[in-house]
């Protein structure tokens, strides 16, 4: 996956969801791409912990709503009715993109959309004015729905809630996997990535910038900063800057989906509170999020206090819930430039571009991308379209999900095929190995690769029978693998070495 690149036309410095979207959009042109990333794999920073929303219309009106309920001060009409900014009219784009792309990079997404609940008569008043104005700017296609309207979308909701609204657009996704096939898309059409490479300084010369990192120094011509978090950092290593972030922990859950929600589920949204079931592309509930000042860029633990409001949720809309399908509980960031509450692209130094990005990131990526094709364009950079792109990425289906016939024949030719080592997931060795061959050296990349992990029991089970096929694959001790890289070694020691000591 990586080979040395001295010089290169563009760098673009972070492999997440934005970073990767750029780097396919610009892999259709003939420019020499070089995507710098400081994790061992794509999509390894703020996209891992990222919710998986991809908006539709009525983000916009929600994210208002909950600013007029602090703010206050006007008429709620005369709030909601303000014009799109940049970020929403990308993000109304982005999804688009999103469906057109699926079938092309081989990566699911579901429009499930978006069932918005409430208890009381006034919210629902905000939600037939959300309606209205939605009509007359001619964004959304949203229904109103009385208490049967809304048990007919979602049995199991709470019989307290009377009514809701229906925006059928909203859409959900794995970031990480997008980032991935956009990262693999862009690789199959001559892009570069180097990844396990940090930034350490930048030089501004006078037709070009030297990229100092911790795997040598990169010359380019254009550097686009992707950075996410570390959007600030980077831009500061060639002058002064007048921006900084405000950062948030999310603290989320991911549980199963017992038929309990068939939609995104959430209330009007309420200043510092975001209470939302996502259904995942794998058929879990993605629990959305509690929300705390971060005390670092690296502070990606879970508290009990949070722990305990955000396992609520699920019973607060489902009172079906159990409370006991938890599978996993994790922490992400939400950030905010000191700028606007906008998405702010500016020329930094002559051709050094900053992104600087507001929540949320995902569904505007695509769209985002073009926009940055643009303006390469108009900062004096020669694009001509190559003849030969190739839009597609080849994916082949999980092994559980081919036919009889097919599992029998790959088994009677490859035995690895019939040993499943995640029983949660269905995952078996030979996908296992095929994903190490592809390029995973960490347990997290054969995770998000395979499923191994991902289930139930979360690991208990395949995490010892990974560790022992990457180990052979790679020709190393188990003791030298980590999770995520760096030093999150996954164990400590042999045990025989423990008790002898």
């Amino acid at each position: 996956m990586e080979r040395e690149i001295t010089e290169t036309q563009v760098a673009i410095i972070g492999a997440g969801i934005i970073g990767t979207a750029i780097a396919r959009e610009l892999s259709k042109y003939n420019v020499d791409i070089c995507l710098l990333e400081k994790e061992p794999a794509i999509g390894f920073g703020i996209t891992k912990g990222g919710q998986g929303l991809v908006h539709g219309p009525f983000s916009h009106f929600s994210l208002r709503i909950s600013r007029w309920l602090q703010e206050g001060g006007v008429d709620l009409k005369d709030y909601l009715s303000q014009e799109l900014n940049f970020k929403e009219r990308l993000g109304d784009i982005g999804l688009k993109m999103y469906l057109e792309l699926a079938p092309y990079l081989n990566v699911k997404i579901i429009q499930c959309g978006r069932v918005v609940v409430t208890d009381n008569q006034k919210e629902f008043e905000m939600l037939k004015i959300v309606k209205e104005l939605a009509e007359a700017q001619g964004i959304g296609d949203f229904e109103i729905l009385d208490k049967k309207g809304l048990e007919k979308k979602e049995p199991y909701i709470d019989t307290r809630f009377i009514g809701g609204l229906y925006d059928p657009t909203e859409a959900s996704i794995s970031p990480i996997e997008w980032a991935t096939a956009f990262a693999e898309n862009a690789m199959a059409n001559g892009a570069s990535v180097i990844l396990n490479t940090e930034v350490k300084g930048i030089e501004s010369r006078r037709d070009y910038y030297l990229i100092r990192t911790n795997n040598g120094t990169i010359k380019s011509e254009y550097i686009i900063n992707a950075a996410g978090l570390f959007a600030d950092e980077i831009a500061s290593m060639i002058g002064k800057t007048d921006f900084s972030f405000t950062i948030f922990k999310c603290q989320m859950m991911l549980i199963d989906n017992e038929d309990y929600v068939n939609h995104v589920v959430c209330e009007i949204a309420k200043p510092q509170q975001r209470r939302m079931l996502i259904p995942t592309v794998d058929g879990k509930i993605f629990v959305s999020h509690s929300i705390d000042p971060a005390s670092g860029k690296y502070d990606v633990s879970t508290t009990k206090k949070g722990l305990e409001l955000i396992s609520s949720y699920p019973q607060y809309f489902i009172p079906k819930s159990s409370g006991e399908e938890i599978i996993t509980a994790f922490s992400g960031f939400i950030h905010y430039n000191s700028r606007s509450r906008d998405y702010v692209l500016e020329w930094q130094k002559g051709k050094f571009l900053n992104i600087l990005v507001t929540a949320p990131g995902n569904g505007p990526s695509p769209a985002l991308a073009q926009e940055i094709i643009k303006m390469l364009a108009s900062g004096g950079l020669e694009l001509t379209k190559k003849e030969d792109f190739n839009p597609y990425r080849f994916k082949g289906p999980r092994f559980i999900e081919i036919p009889t016939e097919d599992k029998n024949r790959k088994i009677r030719d490859n035995p690895k095929y019939g040993h499943i080592i995640c029983r949660c997931e269905n995952v078996t060795e030979q996908e296992v190995v095929e994903a190490i061959r592809a390029g995973a050296r960490t347990l997290d990349e054969v995770k998000f690769r395979t499923g191994v992990g991902f289930g139930k029991c979360q690991g208990s089970f395949c995490t010892p029978r990974a560790l022992k096929i990457m180990a052979q694959e790679l020709g190393i001790s188990p003791l030298e693998l980590t999770k995520k890289g760096r030093n999150s070694y996954v164990l400590a020691g042999e045990t025989k070495a423990l008790r002898c000591a």
